[in-house]
């Protein structure tokens, strides 16, 4: 049996998963399973067969996370294809007639024939701190949509609202929105009442609760809405102010849960680089993993996504855009991170980052700033990587000393 080679093919989609069995190269069954304990017991029964059986399967977002999590509780090592980097290798094998049964085949054949690395199994706390990020980049897609959403509510109900308070924006501009959403309604409503409503907000005495009140009443007395108090528009601004409360509390909620899961040294270490502040350093942490496992800084890239694409026909070589095979999420935070870095350096905090950034985009004049910054990520990572391999913390004069000797 040891001489056997058996692959497992698993095709995941919502509620089955498709299998096919080869060994040495040739299909020997294959079936369709439910995805709960039923199946992946079934599926257990023939892996348990085996001596050293090799599985695989395409990263199907949620739908392979639970076949991903039960293997995970019973030992079992497995490869996990980006279902686009899976596409590219089993391109020869392209078909007509796509089926969930083909797609399990042509993995099992992948591997018996181009055998792909096992993926690195994260323990509980990185995983959790991913999950926390994630919840995190909802939670700011959704503070951001419902904001344009209150500013559109607010021109129609009381526009000028927004000249109320320095910003509008905000825990207690919001409060204020959503008590008084028409001018009428402050009309209404007693000044005495106004003010005991204002000093109940964060950060507001007597005396500018008494101006903001005043404030408020004079912007109402000019006001010309669009819509009547008792608009259906209202409910929508008071909708849109009641989403942005609750993910502005998500948001904090998952950052504060990052803090409790990150390792301290990794997140010293990231913060000691000029422009990245905790927020940011614990968004990369969730999105990076523990940095120890990866062999350089060319790993690190691949897994990211920011790896370039490589086109080969005969004698021509040519280097594509970025793979994008990694997370999104993840470069959008590096993204974020070399812009914070560049304003970093205009705030007198120098980089070697930022003067690389600087240097790619004088080096050519149709250089943008995208180009310019997905190559300052790369050096980015092998920045994070050396400090993290050296349990180092960041220094503008070593970074300096060591580009000259790298040039």
């Amino acid at each position: 049996m040891d001489l056997l080679k058996t692959v497992f093919g698993i095709d995941v989609s919502s509620r089955k998963s498709n299998v096919c069995i080869m060994v040495n190269g040739q299909k020997v069954n294959d079936y369709a399973i439910s995805n709960d304990m039923v199946g992946f017991n079934r599926l257990l029964g023939d892996l348990k067969q085996v001596t050293k059986p090799q599985i695989i399967f395409e990263a199907t977002g949620v739908y392979s996370r639970r076949l991903q999590a039960f293997l995970d509780m019973h030992e079992l090592r497995y490869v996990m294809m980006n279902p686009l980097e899976a596409k590219r290798k089993t391109k020869d094998d392209l078909h007509q007639n796509k089926t969930d049964k083909l797609d399990a085949l042509y993995l099992a054949k992948l591997q018996s024939e181009h055998p792909q690395r096992l993926a690195y199994v994260q323990n509980k706390e990185y995983q959790e701190l991913m999950a926390n990020n994630r919840i995190y980049e909802q939670a700011s897609h959704d503070l951001i949509s419902n904001k344009n959403r209150l500013h559109k509510a607010v021109q129609l109900t009381f526009p000028e609202i927004e000249h109320l308070l320095a910003n509008p924006r905000g825990k207690n501009y919001w409060s204020i929105a959503l008590r008084f959403p028409h001018p009428d309604i402050v009309l209404e409503t007693k000044e005495a009442d106004i003010i005991d409503f204002l000093k109940g907000l964060s950060g507001i005495g007597k005396k500018r609760a008494n101006d903001i009140a005043q404030s408020l009443i004079r912007l109402a007395k000019v006001a010309c809405p669009a819509v009547k108090k008792n608009s259906a528009h209202i409910r929508g601004l008071k909708m849109a102010i009641n989403n942005i409360l609750s993910a502005e509390e998500e948001c904090q909620t998952a950052l504060q849960e990052m803090a409790k899961l990150a390792p301290k040294r990794d997140l010293e270490i990231l913060t000691s680089i000029p422009g990245i502040g905790e927020n940011t350093a614990l968004r990369i942490i969730s999105e990076l993993g523990d940095i120890r496992r990866f062999n350089n800084p060319s790993q690190l890239n691949a897994f990211v996504g920011v790896d370039p694409q490589v086109y080969e026909s005969g004698n021509l070589t040519a280097h594509l855009s970025i793979s994008k095979r990694g997370t999104a999420i993840g470069r959008k935070v590096l993204y974020l991170a070399i812009n914070q870095i560049q304003s970093a350096k205009k705030a007198g905090k120098p980089c070697h980052i930022a003067d690389y950034y600087e240097k790619r985009k004088r080096s050519s004049e149709t250089a943008s700033h995208k180009k310019a910054a997905i190559a300052s990520i790369h050096k980015l990572l092998r920045t994070i990587f050396a400090l993290i391999k050296n349990d180092q913390l960041y220094s503008y004069d070593v970074a300096k000393h060591n580009q000259r000797l790298l040039s």
